[in-house]
């Protein structure tokens, strides 16, 4: 990025953009962390100042065509195969229940303190390389991890609520805390989220869930008040009681089953999302409490809130998968006694591309019960199997077909022919060597039962 920046001071020299053009955000707070980073936003204290000075770069022959977008003032472009977004320096709102931003002109001044958080309000002159601070706290908040507002957190969170969520993320990506004030205003404003949109939200929970610390961030936004906003089946967890194989009530849990999953969107909905309906599953009797079929109900109702959330079809497939399926091992043990190579086989067909993701879901979940109840070793028992039980499949498919149970039996279509593939499939998993004949011999019709 340093390559890039050289380019657009040489491009400017001599022209107005001269000492009005200016690096902010991320990239000079990752500077003063001593970080490198590629997120390179530049604000022009002119007026159309962004796309102004992406149209000279342009004609200049230093970047591709700008992509404008007049609304925002703001002008992208690819330089040295970057994407690079120019704004002017502006002031917004949002009007009351409204989910667009009213955008105006403003001073640099207006620009720095209409964004969201003192280390992101940092700006370095790309003339010089020269930081300013305007509001007097950037540096320090970031010498003592601090996520605080530009100005008055009321006012930066109904400028826009979504900052209410990016001060979690910040704080789980950067390790940092968030200032008293700002965290009290979030807990009074969290309600203004109900007015942005769904996509908004989903693409901040991603990068909270993505954190190094995404059991952090999930409790913050509980604690805090906003996940009411976005997962309110979520807050039900908080402090409803368990049963004998947990030390943790139901969110407890479930952030320990999340931290210990691979930073993956769709394992860590997964774990997130894995007992969603225990609440509404619960049932006590003599022999204490229990969650019978949670995973059917909870998968369901993943279902429904990623699609809320707009989640891609694909990801709301998988992870609806993944979580039905993720309490299937747990009657066996950490030996899996009883849980046969048919199974094993049956597991691999049926999960096919999800088998790996199914395996670190269950092993979190394992490893996130009580100690007397954890079962630390069953996941690594249950791949050496898989390995062994691969080689007797691999590259193997059902040797019957459709049409080959219709010539044996003598039948039509339509006449149970997918029970009878069904029967055929239960066969070749408990027999992976045998061909198509003795498979079909096999096949026991209903008359025959």
């Amino acid at each position: 990025m340093n390559d890039i920046i050289v380019i657009i001071a040489k491009a400017i020299r001599g022209t107005e953009f001269e000492n009005n053009t200016f690096i902010a955000g991320g990239f000079v707070r990752d500077k003063v962390m001593g970080k490198e980073s590629n997120d390179l936003d530049i604000v022009v204290s002119l007026p159309a100042g962004g796309i102004n000075l992406a149209q000279l770069l342009y004609k200049k022959g230093i970047s591709s065509r700008p992509v404008i977008f007049q609304r925002f003032g703001t002008a992208q472009v690819i330089i040295s195969g970057n994407k690079i977004e120019f704004v002017m320096a502006r002031k917004e709102s949002y009007r009351h229940k409204s989910r667009k931003p009213d955008i105006v002109q403003g001073t640099i001044t207006e620009d720095i303190y209409r964004r969201d958080f003192t280390v992101n309000s940092l700006i370095m002159n790309v003339m010089n390389g020269k930081i300013r601070d305007i509001t007097g706290k950037g540096i320090a908040d970031i010498k003592v991890k601090t996520i605080r507002a530009t100005s008055k957190p009321d006012i930066i969170f109904t400028e826009d609520p979504l900052r209410m969520l990016r001060a979690v993320r910040f704080a789980v990506q950067l390790k940092f805390s968030i200032e008293d004030n700002t965290i009290s205003s979030i807990i009074r404003n969290a309600q203004m989220l109900q007015h942005i949109s769904r996509e908004r939200i989903r693409d901040e929970l991603i990068k909270i869930l993505l954190s190094p610390a995404p059991a952090d961030g999930i409790r913050m936004l509980v604690h805090s008040g906003i996940m009411q906003y976005v997962i309110p089946e979520l807050v039900l967890l908080d402090g409803a009681q368990q049963n004998r194989y947990h030390d943790k009530d139901m969110l407890g849990h479930t952030l320990q089953v999340l931290q210990n999953t691979p930073s993956d969107i769709v394992l860590r909905l997964s774990a997130l999302l894995h007992d969603i309906s225990k609440p509404q599953t619960k049932t006590e009797d003599n022999k204490g409490i229990h969650f019978y079929r949670h995973e059917i109900a909870g998968a369901k109702r993943a279902r429904k809130i990623l699609h809320d959330l707009k989640f891609p079809k694909e990801i709301i497939t998988k992870v609806s998968k993944l979580i039905k399926n993720h309490m299937r091992l747990k009657a066996f043990g950490d030996t899996l006694d009883g849980f046969s190579d048919t199974a094993v086989r049956r597991l691999i067909i049926q999960m096919n591309s999800e088998l790996e993701s199914l395996l670190s879901l269950i092993h979190a979940d394992n490893i996130s019960h009580a100690k007397a109840y954890c079962l630390p070793s069953q996941i690594p028992n249950l791949k050496k199997r898989i390995t062994s039980n691969l080689k007797k499949i691999k590259e193997k498919k059902l040797p019957v077909t459709g049409r080959d149970i219709m010539l044996h039996f003598e039948m039509g279509e339509g006449q149970n022919i997918g029970k009878l593939l069904d029967q055929a499939h239960e066969i070749w998993l408990q027999h992976p060597f045998w061909d198509k004949v003795k498979i079909l011999n096999a096949i026991k019709l209903e008359e025959e039962l």
